[in-house]
């Protein structure tokens, strides 16, 4: 069973064409409010969900009530490459019987604590992406070349980190 609604690729060509022809294509202006509980814990809001952020109990203040700030992170490179492959998945016709997306970061913690000159960053940035299809490979390429380059956070961390991405299509890299 597909995981993506391939029956939603007129709509969205119609949107897509409707957005193309309009005399102005506004910017977009992703946000997110956030205020500290205490001390680690703190609370976001954004799109009329709450979500949490803490440290481990390992950490002096952390509570781990919730996922560390860093994971969310991740994630949310990982679900703007997801809803960018279910985007081309659908306007391409492409069924996906699985989707998933395995983000591993590296960081050097002494940035994050002050130990060293330059500012805390991420060394490298990995992921891979799984996909299950009956598409040719060509369209699944396709596909992963059109997921990648219309993602915002793939763009913005690849001018600023090393990022590498490995494709596993039906269980063999692509």
């Amino acid at each position: 069973m597909s995981v993506v609604d391939t029956t939603l690729q007129e709509r969205l060509n119609r949107r897509i064409e409707g957005l193309r022809n309009a005399r102005e294509l506004k910017s977009g202006h992703p946000s997110v409010e956030t205020e500290t509980l205490r001390n680690y814990h703190a609370r976001a809001r954004a799109d009329g969900f709450v979500f949490d952020a803490d440290e481990p109990v390992s950490k002096v203040g952390g509570t781990g009530t919730a996922p560390r700030p860093l994971r969310y992170f991740l994630a949310g490179f990982a679900f703007c490459l997801q809803a960018q492959y279910v985007r081309n998945a659908i306007r391409m016709g492409i069924e996906l019987d699985e989707l998933a997306v395995d983000v591993d970061g590296e960081i050097d913690r002494r940035g994050g604590l002050g130990l060293r000159e330059e500012p805390a960053d991420f060394e490298r940035i990995e992921y891979t992406t799984t996909l299950r299809t009956d598409a040719s490979e060509e369209a699944v390429r396709d596909l992963v070349a059109a997921a990648e380059s219309r993602c915002y956070v793939h763009g913005t961390l690849s001018a600023a980190v090393p990022l590498t991405g490995t494709t596993l299509l039906n269980g063999s890299p692509l």
